[in-house]
């Protein structure tokens, strides 16, 4: 029976050694460097434009804007008619209807209360409410009437300013939960770039 415990223990550090990958099994012999096979996290336009958060002007990601989104039945966005403005919101609509189906999209309101009616009947039946409100509509207002007639809604504003700046002004700061700027300086102009 003794002889038995040594057999067991010698086994079971093979055994340990093997599974901490002791060998490295997968990397190349004598790569100086470590390497993953994971595709980076790079967005496409327009999800690289500049996000803020509208309350604190912390900079955000698009990967940020869909977690907040994940968290919140109702995105109401609203702008001012930047350059990028109509592609900012198909590729908000396209994402949340990727992820979250049904998703209801509401546009052609006329005012905040037409707006936030439309979101509080279609809750009913979608898991996520896309709101595209006109630039006369006041984005915390629509999500204050939202909030009033589907009272255990939460609500995201999104609004877009058309700006180029690298950081938020101080007048758009409260505008919105997020803030995205539409109009993007670029070192090389989109014409001159696919000569």
């Amino acid at each position: 029976m003794r002889r038995i415990a040594p057999l067991h223990l010698a086994a079971a550090l093979l055994l340990v050694s093997a599974c901490t990958g002791g060998d490295r099994l997968g990397e190349p012999s004598g790569s100086p460097m470590q390497f993953s096979t994971a595709v980076p996290d790079t967005p496409v336009a327009p999800r690289d434009l500049c996000m803020f958060d509208g309350v604190n002007g912390r900079v955000l990601t698009w990967s940020d804007l869909m977690r907040l989104v994940r968290r919140t039945d109702v995105v109401v966005m609203g702008g001012e008619g930047g350059p990028d403005e109509g592609v900012v919101r198909a590729a908000v609509v396209d994402d949340v209807r990727a992820a979250f189906s049904p998703t209801a999209v509401i546009d052609g309101c006329t005012d905040a209360e037409a707006c936030a009616q439309a979101a509080a009947d279609a809750l009913h039946d979608s898991k996520r409410v896309v709101v595209l409100c006109p630039a006369s509509c006041d984005l915390a207002e629509v999500s204050r009437r939202i909030r009033a007639l589907h009272w255990f809604s939460s609500v995201t504003t999104v609004a877009m300013v058309p700006s180029g700046a690298r950081a938020l002004a101080a007048a758009e700061r409260d505008r919105a939960d997020v803030v995205i700027h539409t109009a993007p300086e670029r070192a090389v102009r989109a014409s001159q770039a696919s000569r």
